[in-house]
Parts: C-alpha cells; structure tokens; sequence
C-alpha cells in the first residue's frame, strides 16, 4: 500500500507533455513510476537529445525464493520513431548497470537490458517488450509483455484519448508467472495512466508516465 500511494504522488506531481516512452524530447525529463503487487519501478529520466536519454531507476520484485531490490544507472536509446498524421511507432532499447540487495543473497552487482517497440492510432494500440535484470549469486528477473488495445471512441492530442487493453506477462521467476490483465489507458497532452487488476486473482496494476 506504501508502494502504490508513492506511486500516485509520484503520478499526480508530473504535468507536462507526457508520452510512455524513455526518450522524449532534447532537454526533457521523464517520470515513469509503475506498481504490481509482487514488483515496483520508478525510473527518472534527462533526454540529452532526441535520441538518448540517461536515468536512474529503482526495481523491486518478489521471485518464488527471495525478494530483490535493486539501483541501476542505465542509458535509454531511441531506435526508430514514426510520426505519421493518425498514428505513431517507437523502437526503444535501454541498458544499465549498478547493485542489488536480496532478502537471501545479500548484496550483489546487476546490469539491466530491455527493448521495447510499440504502434497506437487513434484507435488502436500495440506493444511489445522485454526485460530482464541480472546479477550475480543468480539472481534474475525477466518480463515478456504484449499489449493489444482498441480505442471507443476517436480524440484529437489535446483531448482525452482512452483505449481498452489486453496485457500479457510473463515472468518465469515469480510465484504468478503469468498474468492477464485488463486495463484502460488514459492519455491527456502531458500525461498516461493505466490501470487494470488481473483476470485469475484480481492482482491491481498501476502505471503512468510524464514528461516536462
């Protein structure tokens, strides 16, 4: 509960361009804070230019043996952007590296790897990533995600835009290992948020992002 009213602080005092990407625009920094029962991020980062980003993030996850926390200092790369009148696509990659402390392994090294790649028009919505965190005494933790979503009704940017979202996870090394999760998007010029709860248990998930 601590966890989800940070990230709502967090949330709510971020209110400039927002997009739910790591790379913005040259100079702009990025908030991107996200909550499930069993893992936490918030990762803070300065766009140096419309390409790459730098940042700090904070990881907590739950697995079936220990509970891991960990601080990385990572680079995020733009790979690829779209813009097109209707619709936008994004390539992002991003990699880190710095420490982590385990409820049974104690203290370690870890480095930190993810891509991801996503596709919305005004009606539709798309994504696809993969993460995975990495440290010695084997202690690791990997996230596939898909997304598919469809939006009710059609807005312009500088309205409320909505969509309905189906999300996958799969996460070998947690105790639900994989999730289905319902959820609606919400984005408003400056600002994205998500939530949702899973279809087998009812587990709630909180995410959003901004930009300023």
């Amino acid at each position: 509960m601590k966890r989800l009213c940070f990230f709502s602080l967090v949330t709510l005092a971020t209110t400039h361009y927002a997009a739910a990407n790591p790379v913005s625009f040259k100079g702009g920094y990025g908030v991107m804070p996200a909550y499930n029962k069993d893992w936490f991020d918030v990762q803070l980062n300065y766009s140096v230019t419309n390409r790459y980003a730098v940042g700090a993030s904070s990881y907590y996850r739950e697995g079936r043996d220990s509970t891991s926390e960990f601080g990385i200092g990572q680079v995020n790369y733009l790979v690829k952007r779209w813009n097109e009148l209707d619709s936008q696509a994004n390539v992002n990659a991003s990699l880190g590296f710095g420490g982590r402390h385990d409820s049974v392994k104690g203290d370690g090294v870890a480095v930190y790897g993810a891509v991801e790649a996503d596709y919305e028009t005004r009606r539709l919505y798309s994504q696809l990533s993969a993460e995975t965190l990495h440290s010695d005494d084997n202690v690791q933790f990997s996230r596939y995600r898909a997304r598919g979503g469809i939006a009710p009704y059609k807005a312009m940017f500088d309205e409320l835009n909505a969509w309905l979202v189906m999300q996958v996870d799969i996460m070998p090394e947690m105790e639900d290992s994989v999730r289905v999760t319902p959820m609606v998007r919400l984005f408003y010029t400056n600002f994205v948020l998500e939530a949702g709860a899973s279809i087998d248990q009812g587990t709630p998930f909180v995410a959003g992002a901004a930009h300023f």
